[in-house]
Parts: C-alpha cells; structure tokens; sequence
C-alpha cells in the first residue's frame, strides 16, 4: 500500500508547488502601442478570489475585485479613464513561479504581453 501513496504524492506533487498566494506588491511591465508602461499592483487572494489595486507609473490606484485564480491561472481587470475615453483594463495570466507571471495585458480591444515580478 505504501508504494501506492508515495506514487500519488510523486503526481500530486507539481501541482501542489504552484498552488502559491498571489498575495502582495507586483511590478507588471508591458507597453501600450510603442510606448513601455510599469503598473503597480497589490494583489489580496482569498482562495480562489483575487482583489486588491493598480496604479500605473505616477498615478493613483485603482481598486479592484471579482478577479480570479485557477491553478496556475489567474485574472483580474478595473476600469478607467484612457485619454478621456472609458476604458477596462484587464490582466490574463499564466503564474510561473511564486515571484514570476506572465500574460496578457487588454487596455479596452488592445491586446499587449506582459510580465510581472512580486517584490
């Protein structure tokens, strides 16, 4: 019977390492056409629930909630003004590591890649 656990415990155990808190201040790095931006996020996850604010470079933050962690998935998004225009901003994510994400920035239909690195 032992030979048995530890095979389960050997399958379960790479999903077990990225089961990690998103929790805390992450620097995202992506660009808006040609232009680089950096957005400061805190993170606050609850379970699966993901909440808390962004701000970009210089300006003030936004808070947000209803964002989402699935496995080494995780998406979050806010609205705000973008040149006078409503717009959302929403992030997609592939989580690589406990300190490490990459995915895809959407400011309104504009899609752009993104990395991030928790501080």
């Amino acid at each position: 019977m032992k030979p048995i656990l530890l095979a389960a415990a050997l399958l379960l155990a790479p999903g077990l390492a990225l089961a990690q808190d998103l929790s805390g201040a992450w620097t995202v790095s992506s660009s808006v056409g040609a232009t680089p931006i950096t957005v400061s996020c805190t993170l606050v996850q609850q379970g699966d629930a993901l909440s808390g604010s962004c701000a970009p470079a210089g300006g003030e933050p936004t808070a947000f909630s209803g964002g989402a962690v699935k496995g080494t998935h995780a998406s979050w998004g806010y609205d705000v003004a973008f040149r006078g225009q409503p717009s959302h901003v929403g992030f997609d994510a592939e989580v690589s590591s406990n300190t490490s994400m990459k995915g895809m920035l959407t400011l309104g239909t504009r899609p752009s890649p993104f990395t991030a690195v928790k501080q």
